[in-house]
């Protein structure tokens, strides 16, 4: 829904949706089942649930156990070996960590020129 609708919404991740608004959505989306059409019209809600998702995993999507790892390849000075130690981690993250890390970078570039 964010790729569809919100890409061109200025402040996507900034701007806070209604409190009421989230709720609802995240209620729906806890009972699966979600009126496409009620929240297309308002990406910050959409945007708002996306982070609350992330903010209320039990473990970090980038996990606790490979903290360390992540801490030691992003201070890698040379562009090269940091992206090989980094990507080193990324294969040692549990399949549905790696899936969701893999999804929001695939969609982040074209949100950093807009969120900024």
């Amino acid at each position: 829904m964010l790729l569809e609708c919100g890409m061109q919404e200025e402040g996507l991740f900034r701007v806070a949706p209604s409190a009421s608004k989230l709720k609802k959505l995240k209620a729906s989306l806890d009972c699966c089942v979600v009126d496409v059409q009620e929240y297309s019209a308002d990406p910050h809600a959409i945007a708002g649930a996306l982070k609350s998702y992330l903010r209320e995993l039990p473990e970090p999507l980038m996990t606790f156990e490979l903290y360390e790892e992540w801490i030691q390849a992003s201070n890698i000075p040379e562009q090269e070996k940091r992206l090989q130690a980094l990507w080193s981690a990324c294969e040692k993250l549990p399949k549905a960590n790696y899936n969701n890390i893999r999804y929001l970078i695939k969609f982040w570039p074209s949100l950093s020129t807009r969120t900024r």
